[in-house]
C-alpha cells in the first residue's frame, strides 16, 4: 500500500434504472469496494434514494470470485451496502472523486438526480469514473471490457494519463 499524505474520500454510487431492473451485482461492486478499502480510502456508498440497492447476485453462485466471497463474508461491508446514503445526502465538496456504477440514460441534458450528481462532480473539477448500465448512452458500441475515461478540461489528459498508467501497472503486476 502506498503512503498517502491525506486520506482521499470517494463515493460509490450504485444506480438502478427506473424500472428497478437490476443492472449491477456484487461482481461489479465488490472489486471496487475492496480496491478503495485496501488503499486506505475513506468511502461512502450511495444509491439514488438511499437504502439497499437491488442487486443481481446477492445469493451464492457457482462462478463466484474470491472478492465476491470476501464481500459476502464481511459483515461491515454488507451493512454499508444495506444502509447507503441517498443522493441528497452527498455534498460534492466533501469528496475527492466518485465512482458511478450502473447508470443508464444520458449524463448531459437530463434533469435526473444521477445526471445532476455526475455533472456536479465534473463541474467542481472532481473525477468521476462511470461504469454504465445496459442502457447508458456513452458510445454507440459501448465500452466493452475496456475503460472509457471522459474529460474535456485542460487537466483531463493529465488525470487520464495518470489513471491509465496506474491501471496498466496494476494489471501487469496481478497474477
Amino acid at each position: 500500500m502506498t503512503e498517502m499524505p491525506f486520506i482521499p474520500r470517494f463515493v460509490i454510487l450504485i444506480v438502478e434504472d427506473e424500472s428497478k431492473r437490476p443492472d449491477v451485482g456484487l461482481p461489479w461492486i465488490a472489486p471496487a469496494y475492496y480496491a478503495f478499502r485496501d488503499m486506505g480510502v475513506e468511502l461512502a456508498i450511495a444509491t439514488p434514494l438511499g437504502g439497499p440497492p437491488i442487486l443481481t447476485t446477492m445469493r451464492t453462485t457457482v462462478d463466484e470470485t474470491a472478492t465476491v466471497e470476501r464481500f459476502k463474508a464481511d459483515r461491515s461491508a454488507r451493512d454499508e451496502l444495506a444502509d447507503t446514503l441517498s443522493l441528497d445526502q452527498i455534498v460534492v465538496e466533501d469528496f475527492d472523486a466518485a465512482l458511478c456504477i450502473g447508470f443508464s440514460g444520458r449524463i448531459w441534458g437530463e434533469d435526473g438526480a444521477v445526471s445532476a450528481f455526475v455533472r456536479a462532480f465534473l463541474s467542481a473539477g472532481k473525477p468521476v469514473a462511470l461504469v454504465p448500465g445496459k442502457y447508458a448512452l456513452v458510445t454507440p458500441e459501448g465500452a466493452g471490457a475496456g475503460l472509457l475515461i471522459l474529460g474535456d478540461s485542460e487537466t483531463s489528459p493529465l488525470h487520464a494519463a495518470r489513471a491509465l498508467v496506474h491501471l496498466v501497472c496494476e494489471m501487469r503486476a496481478a497474477p
